[in-house]
């Protein structure tokens, strides 16, 4: 009886710790993304399209800050071609013993995700809407 208890115990702390590190997944797979889009949004309405990259670069740090549990540095990279700009997140979850808790694929733990936005300028959109408007009335 003590060791099939023994064998019970471990086998629920290590589904209880399988269980947590899981929802860390897939709480940093959601914040990444929406980090992604976020950054990738709002770099995407600047009013100058030169200058969608280079505010996007500066401000990703920032919007990824330190939100997310269990894992390393968050890495992220643009990339922009004609009127689409596209950001990929990366992170890796920490797992204290990676071999016993392993994923599908190989990359495990890692969490890559990608955002893409087209870009506009508000400002030109605004105006041609009002000007539209003023015709027909």
């Amino acid at each position: 009886m003590t060791i099939e208890a023994s064998f019970i115990i471990t086998w629920t702390v290590f589904v209880f710790m399988f269980l947590i590190y899981l929802s860390f997944y897939s709480y940093d797979k959601c914040v990444l993304f929406q980090d992604a889009y976020a950054v990738c949004f709002r770099g995407s309405i600047q009013k100058q399209e030169d200058n969608v990259v280079p505010y996007i670069n500066a401000h990703m740090k920032e919007q990824f800050g330190k939100k997310y549990f269990a894992t390393g540095e968050v890495r992220g990279s643009v990339d922009r071609s004609g009127n689409v700009t596209d950001v990929t997140g990366e992170c890796q979850v920490k797992v204290p013993i990676r071999a016993a808790f392993t994923m599908s694929d190989r990359s495990g733990w890692l969490i890559r995700t990608k955002a893409r936005a087209q870009i506009i300028n508000p400002t030109h959109i605004i105006r041609k809407s009002r000007w539209i408007g003023n015709i027909v009335n």
